[in-house]
């Protein structure tokens, strides 16, 4: 994941994440309409903000849960991506002197612009890679 800087801090966050893909509606999210032909959720499993050592020297002082849903919605000849993500943040009883929906509006900020970066790559990526499929067919075909 990019690093974040705020204030005088610079943090690197890190995250292994457990992908799964499910299709024709099986075992979907309650969320997720039936009719979506395919779904890949995430799970993040393991995860650790490097830079944060000078002031929690375990990682797990802050409870992060993050789960989410990522599929295709189409109208018509439209298509994109749609996500859906939840996220539970529990806090150390080290920062209990700074009020929660303040630490909590700032871990979501966080964690949303890191969200958007790398749905943003990601798209970038995808999309790189399927133009490039476009010009291997389409070479293919004239030879």
């Amino acid at each position: 994941m990019p690093p974040m800087q705020c204030l005088f801090l610079s943090v690197n966050p890190t995250a292994d994440v457990k992908l799964t893909f499910k299709s024709n509606g099986e075992d979907y999210p309650p969320e997720i309409p039936h009719h979506v032909p395919k779904v890949l959720e995430l799970h993040f499993i393991r995860w650790e903000l490097q830079g944060l050592d000078t002031f929690y020297k375990d990682h797990y002082q802050i409870n992060i849960d993050v789960r989410g849903s990522l599929y295709p919605e189409r109208k018509g000849k439209h298509s994109w991506l749609k996500n859906q993500m939840v996220m539970k943040i529990t806090f150390c009883p080290k920062v209990a002197f700074i009020p929660e929906n303040l630490l909590q509006d700032a871990i979501e900020l966080i964690f949303k612009a890191v969200w958007d970066q790398t749905k943003h790559e990601f798209h970038d990526r995808l999309l790189e890679d399927y133009n490039r499929f476009k010009r291997n067919k389409s070479g293919k075909n004239y030879v």
